[in-house]
């Protein structure tokens, strides 16, 4: 969860702003809350809720912290427990869900806990990948069992319907969590995933695929990750 998503080498943290307003400062890996935010303004969004897949950390590297300073709230899921510590204490607005986001009605699984723990993972081979692109400079450190909670279920519990904005960064699971979404009766209007093959400088192209035909169009994003617009809001 995290930031592991980028290759080592390229920035990270704060390093996009806001042109129409000068110093206001991204919270985001590439500036994705900022372009998250240009586009809610554009669809007349006001008011907003969102679900912070992978939170990791309350504020760097985070694509929802913005939104938060902003005033709206939504829900947060990690599955480090000391990470979830830390974003209840920063985000008390925030519902922060200790857990994984699963793809079936599975109530737990393994849990890799990597040296790096931006790199956590529920994937056994996205662990293994990790540690083979980093040549064993970052390895599983333990392996655990935590609880998961199924992502339709998540949005119709906490949500009633739809959050406004879902950020999916769940190392190496990317692809299966946007194919598990139920889009006829959950249309998040704006999706950013990652879209990065962890560790590398390729991407992931099935996920532009499957998103439009799910009637999403890409409508901004950076290296590492990708966004999402459902069409029937820019009609």
């Amino acid at each position: 969860m995290g930031a592991g998503g980028l290759s080592a080498g390229f920035p990270l943290g704060a390093i996009a702003h806001d042109r129409a307003n000068p110093g206001r400062r991204s919270f985001a890996q590439c500036g994705e809350d900022l372009i998250v935010d240009f586009i809610l303004g554009k669809i007349g969004v006001t008011d907003m809720t969102y679900l912070d897949i992978g939170a990791f950390d309350p504020i760097e590297i985070n694509n929802t912290y913005l939104f938060y300073e902003k005033g709206f709230k939504g829900v947060l899921v990690e599955p480090n427990p000391v990470m979830c510590d830390k974003l209840r204490k920063v985000r008390p607005r925030d519902t922060t869900l200790t857990a994984g986001i699963g793809i079936t009605d599975e109530r737990e699984a393994d849990f890799y806990q990597m040296s790096d723990p931006s790199w956590n993972t529920f994937s056994k081979e996205e662990a293994e990948h990790v540690v083979k692109t980093t040549n064993g400079a970052i390895f599983v450190e333990k392996q655990l069992k935590m609880p998961l909670l199924e992502i339709n279920r998540v949005m119709g519990e906490y949500f009633g319907g739809a959050p406004t904005f879902v950020s999916i960064d769940a190392e190496g699971l990317h692809f299966d969590l946007v194919k598990a979404i139920d889009y006829s009766k959950y249309r998040p209007l704006v999706i950013c995933v990652e879209t990065l093959v962890s560790g590398t400088t390729k991407s992931i192209p099935e996920i532009a695929q499957y998103m439009s035909s799910q009637g999403y169009v890409e409508r901004g994003g950076s290296f590492v990750n990708t966004i999402f617009v459902d069409v029937k809001v820019l009609a």
